[in-house]
């Protein structure tokens, strides 16, 4: 389930010795270091950077960038809990962090595996609605943050039947294991560890193709009318042609980053319930400890890619963040935050006016992803 691998026979199979460490050549250990300590640095950075500039600027306080904000609250958790724990865990072949880091761990390293992509999921949602019924209501800031608080709420109660199995068992003076406990019949395990790997990977996977698929038929559908708006200005063309391709490249990246980067890590726990790594004669143990730290890896640099993709490419996060970095006008930063908040348009949702002046190229120019 998740990322315990501690009851994973390539664990367990060490001694109750204090300095059982599983073998990983020199160049290798500092490859994995080298590679860890990338993902981990890039995400605190650019997940912090999303937070810090939906904090600084109330305006942008809205739907799309509150869900966003959800997201890299969710990787800055994972990366803080996850991206250590887990491979040191796995390393040592015992749990190091004492008995109450291991129920901690558990549960938010769990339960942040299930926030990221329901949020996901609420955002091809919330843009799907946006552009397929512009002239109804929207949803609010205020109910985005209900759902984000119903989101991470769940989570937790998913993980209920998890958390009534997770246990911390002294082994000797020095060695101690933080596992999941599910005898009499390990079966019960296997069971949950699927059935949460289809709510987690699967029911916001559908969701986010399906909401994705009826967006780009809406936006094709529409495409002589853009194509006629386009051509009463070549300089509006370039502008539309450019907001329409930049829309695209997110809604796809949205779905290959979220689908490639947890594959990997599902796929090897699930065989990982049923032993089936641990039974790969054809795979030597060094293999399989590589293995899994390359999986691991793939679905942390998942946490680095999102505010990338989310924030990144966007003119005013630039601007914003050179401004608040970059400035050489230290003493006025109040002043730096306004004039950022000054390059930012209306948000996503529909202004007030008649609703026959509305048309699709309008809510795509509101929609794009203001930060």
């Amino acid at each position: 389930m998740d990322d315990d691998l501690s009851t994973d026979p390539l664990l367990l199979n060490g001694t109750s010795e204090c300095s059982d460490q599983m073998y990983i050549p020199f160049p290798l250990k500092i490859l994995l270091v080298s590679a860890y300590f990338f993902v981990g640095v890039t995400s605190l950075i650019g997940n912090f950077l999303v937070l810090l500039v939906v904090i600084l600027r109330r305006q942008t306080r809205t739907v799309t960038n509150l869900f966003i904000s959800s997201v890299s609250a969710a990787d800055l958790v994972i990366t803080f809990v996850s991206l250590w724990a887990t491979p040191m865990a796995f390393y040592e072949r015992r749990w190091i962090f004492g008995e109450v880091m291991c129920y901690v761990v558990s549960a938010i390293q769990g339960a942040s595996l299930i926030w990221a992509p329901f949020t996901l999921a609420a955002i091809a949602v919330d843009r799907y609605m946006l552009v397929s019924s512009p002239y109804k209501p929207q949803m609010s800031p205020k109910t985005s943050l209900l759902v984000i608080i119903g989101i991470w709420s769940g989570a937790f109660l998913v993980l209920t039947p998890m958390l009534e199995h997770v246990g911390y068992f002294q082994v000797g003076e020095c060695t101690a294991f933080c596992i999941e406990f599910w005898e009499p019949t390990s079966e019960l395990r296997l069971v949950y560890g699927i059935c949460v790997l289809l709510i987690r990977s699967g029911l916001p996977l559908i969701v986010i193709s399906f909401c994705h698929w009826r967006i780009a038929t809406i936006l094709a559908s529409h495409g002589k009318k853009l194509q006629e708006r386009r051509n009463t200005s070549e300089e509006r063309s370039a502008a539309d042609i450019k907001r329409k391709q930049r829309l695209q490249k997110l809604l796809l990246s949205m779905v290959i980053i979220f689908a490639v980067s947890s594959f990997p890590i599902d796929l090897f726990n699930v065989l990982q319930d049923i032993q089936l790594v641990y039974h790969m004669s054809i795979i030597s143990d060094e293999g399989k400890n590589v293995l899994f730290f390359l999986c691991h890896w793939i679905a942390m640099a998942g946490c680095l890619l999102n505010p990338l993709v989310y924030a990144w490419h966007n003119d005013n996060f630039r601007a914003h963040i050179k401004n608040l970095f970059l400035s050489k006008r230290s003493s006025s930063f109040k002043t730096i935050v306004t004039n950022a908040s000054r390059m930012d348009h209306t948000h996503s949702r529909i202004d007030a006016g008649p609703l026959n002046t509305i048309t699709l190229l309008d809510v795509l120019d509101k929609d794009d992803v203001k930060l």
